[in-house]
């Protein structure tokens, strides 16, 4: 498994594209497209590679020059249980930390929360009804 930081211009972009829309709206019966957020290009773009196979992404939007969000997390179905949400997180929250980000957020769908308390996220605020079901902020401060 390899990862690799891209930009909007990248030939592996549409690529992560694709892959989001399959696994995050297809399901919920949206159209390609949808997946695209307006702020994309100022997002970083970090992908899973086996092989020569796009096996996952994910997205960290800054707010500040110390916070931001991460989003769009995608892993192909086949690649599923195999520990590479938490590499692809790790990786992310490495790069970002030497960056001089200190504080990341995300919106957890109730079946993650276990796993993102596993790896040092915090519960913020109450769960609140989105597209995808409930959800439940969550923070961590990145530490090396």
């Amino acid at each position: 498994m390899k990862f690799k930081f891209i930009e909007t211009d990248d030939p592996e972009y549409p690529k992560a594209l694709m892959l989001r829309w399959e696994v995050l709206q297809k399901p919920q019966g949206l159209p390609p497209g949808s997946q695209v957020l307006p702020e994309e290009e100022q997002s970083l773009h970090l992908l899973a590679i086996e092989g020569r196979k796009i096996v996952g992404c994910v997205l960290f939007q800054p707010e500040t020059s110390t916070t931001g969000k991460l989003c769009q997390l995608a892993i192909s179905e086949e690649y599923r249980g195999r520990g590479f949400i938490r590499q692809i997180i790790n990786t992310l929250e490495r790069a970002l930390f030497e960056r001089g980000i200190k504080e990341v957020y995300l919106q957890a769908i109730e079946e993650a929360i276990h796993l993102y308390t596993q790896m040092g996220y915090e519960l913020e605020g109450a769960p609140f009804h989105a597209r995808e079901g409930y959800k439940q902020q969550m923070k961590k401060r990145l530490c090396a």
